[in-house]
């Protein structure tokens, strides 16, 4: 699907990957040249990334591809994006900041779904003075692909985590919240989703605290066996419904300022956001160090996303 979008705004791209009738199969499709390559081949990847500007790594859970896939890039000075929901990802890029800075290259982990997300930190975050603490829930439709069922082991196993006056802790006294979600209220369940790390980086409240609709499709199984798991929703599936997120900031002042990101489903979302991304950067745009995508681009990242927007509650 990210390779379709590239396609389509006529980006010059090619794919990589380890399946070669898969790969190879997509760049006929898409009349593409392709690399086969394994993720701990550091001569293919530099091979790969040679005369490259910027990769998307797809490729998850990403706790076995990013390190891999951030180092060469490292090494290549390519800029990097990935579409990873798992918070040690976060801190991984996080982490690899002054490598980056170093080779001139911006580091992005967490440029899928959480483009809307970070936006929308970043807009509420403006509305009031010396913004104190972050509420977002995350209202998904759209079921599970294999990749997020298995990537939601790694975000079931860290417990509830928070941002409190500035530290990750645990918490697990944080009780369920009720968020508007435009026409309609519904109760989230805590969970550490990752604004605790890029949220943070974007707008620097010291208290953030995160909310999802669903409880996570790993919870309760411990043995994942990914053959019987989900490709993931069908393109007529995806279209049946809406992801939404709603942010609650809290001012120094006891200001409250309130609006929801209103965004197409998870799958259809993803490939748009980190394709917009991947072609700011392609144009220049983009700053160096880790990065996430709200302080790279602020709230106005979401304008380059078809049929998304944030609406004041």
């Amino acid at each position: 699907m990210i390779s379709e979008r590239a396609k389509a705004l006529n980006l010059d791209f090619e794919i990589a990957g380890r399946e070669p009738e898969k790969i190879k199969a997509l760049a006929e499709k898409l009349n593409v040249p392709y690399h086969i390559l394994a993720v701990d081949d550091d001569a293919a990847w530099q091979q790969v990334l040679a005369d490259k500007k910027c990769l998307i790594n797809a490729a998850g859970p990403f706790q076995f591809t990013a390190k891999q896939a951030m180092n060469a890039c490292i090494q290549s000075g390519v800029h990097y994006l990935d579409i990873s929901a798992e918070l040690e990802t976060y801190q991984l890029a996080e982490s690899l900041d002054e490598k980056a800075k170093e080779v001139g290259i911006q580091l992005i982990s967490g440029a899928g779904l959480f483009v809307s997300y970070d936006a929308l930190a970043v807009y509420v975050a403006s509305k009031v003075r010396n913004p104190q603490k972050l509420s977002v829930g995350f209202r998904h439709f759209g079921g599970f692909s294999r990749g997020s069922v298995l990537s939601s082991q790694n975000i079931a196993d860290l417990g509830i985590l928070i941002r409190k006056n500035g530290e990750i802790v645990t918490n697990s006294e944080t009780k369920p919240k009720t968020f508007c979600f435009l026409n309609n209220q519904e109760e989230c369940l805590p969970t550490p989703l990752g604004g605790i790390v890029i949220s943070y980086k974007s707008t620097g409240i010291p208290n953030i605290e995160e909310y999802f609709s669903l409880q996570l499709p790993a919870v309760g199984l411990p043995n994942l066996d990914p053959t019987n798991l989900p490709d993931g929703p069908t393109a007529e599936e995806r279209a049946k419904g809406r992801n939404a997120l709603s942010a609650e900031v809290i001012g120094e002042n006891g200001e409250i300022f309130r609006a929801v990101a209103d965004t197409p489903s998870g799958y259809t979302f993803t490939p748009l956001a980190v394709v917009a991304i991947a072609n700011r950067i392609l144009n220049n745009d983009f700053k160096i160090g880790y990065q996430s995508p709200g302080s790279a681009y602020g709230s106005s990242i979401i304008n380059d996303i078809p049929d998304t927007r944030i609406i004041d509650l």
